[in-house]
């Protein structure tokens, strides 16, 4: 694995290329996100998906699992293909860094043995208040005076019931770390730039936003008027890394 001197990070992009737009905005927000945190690390970007690309996980320092369009629940064969992966990197090699984010959540929850269900309340497309726990403020510095961090969520599923071991930062099942903290799981997403949100919200179908009004969704919209948490959170994930 590399040092943290030549941090290596490979991605995961856990959406169908069917929507090949969204497709190029998940792999841009990635490559964007990490170019701002850590300019200097080498980012590597997978296609689980139709290629069926997984890194070597012994020469990553970090392997992220995206968001995606995509259920995690399915059975489909990428999806139990990147379950597997999941579950042999754990085991396989501690020493290397796993985040999940909204679909790479879930994933990572139901690999390592929780479950996922649909959101009973419907599609979520919004800036969250994500309440911490104890746990989560003490994970989370930039955040205990608060006991918040601001993220975007798209998501028609959530995690149910958390793999066994995984501690409770957030409320709700939103954040987890592993006991091992080898593991880090977000429903939310630091990486999305305020400009693809905003699209999100707007521009794409209604997969996510199909449960808002148009007044709601403006609302959601001016919420971009403020600060999010997306570069703070990452750049705790480029500090977790290094424990």
């Amino acid at each position: 694995m590399g040092s943290m001197d030549t941090l290596r990070i490979a991605v995961l992009i856990n959406t169908p290329p069917d929507n090949m737009e969204f497709w190029l905005d998940v792999r841009e927000s990635w490559k964007s996100a990490f170019a701002t945190i850590s300019p200097t690390a080498q980012v590597d970007l997978y296609d689980p998906v139709i290629e069926r690309q997984f890194p070597d996980a012994s020469k990553y320092n970090l392997i992220v699992l995206s968001g995606g369009k995509a259920d995690a629940s399915s059975s489909e064969p990428w999806v139990l293909g990147v379950l597997n992966y999941v579950k042999s990197t754990a085991r396989d090699l501690p020493d290397t860094k796993i985040i999940g984010i909204c679909w790479g959540h879930q994933a990572v929850n139901r690999a390592l043995g929780g479950v996922v269900r649909a959101v009973p309340t419907g599609p979520i497309a919004a800036i969250e208040e994500i309440c911490l726990t104890e746990a989560g403020k003490t994970f989370f510095p930039f955040a205990v005076t608060t006991g918040t961090y601001k993220a975007p969520e798209f998501h028609v599923r959530e995690v149910a019931t958390p793999a066994p071991g995984f501690i409770h930062l957030a409320e709700n099942h939103e954040c987890f770390v592993n006991e091992a903290n080898s593991i880090l799981t977000f429903q939310g997403h630091p990486e999305l730039s305020k400009q693809l949100v905003k699209k999100m919200l707007l521009e794409e179908d209604k997969e996510y936003n199909g449960n808002l009004s148009p007044e709601q969704l403006e609302k959601e919209v001016r919420k971009l008027d403020q600060p999010m948490d997306g570069v703070k959170l990452l750049e705790r994930v480029i500090q977790w890394v290094g424990e």
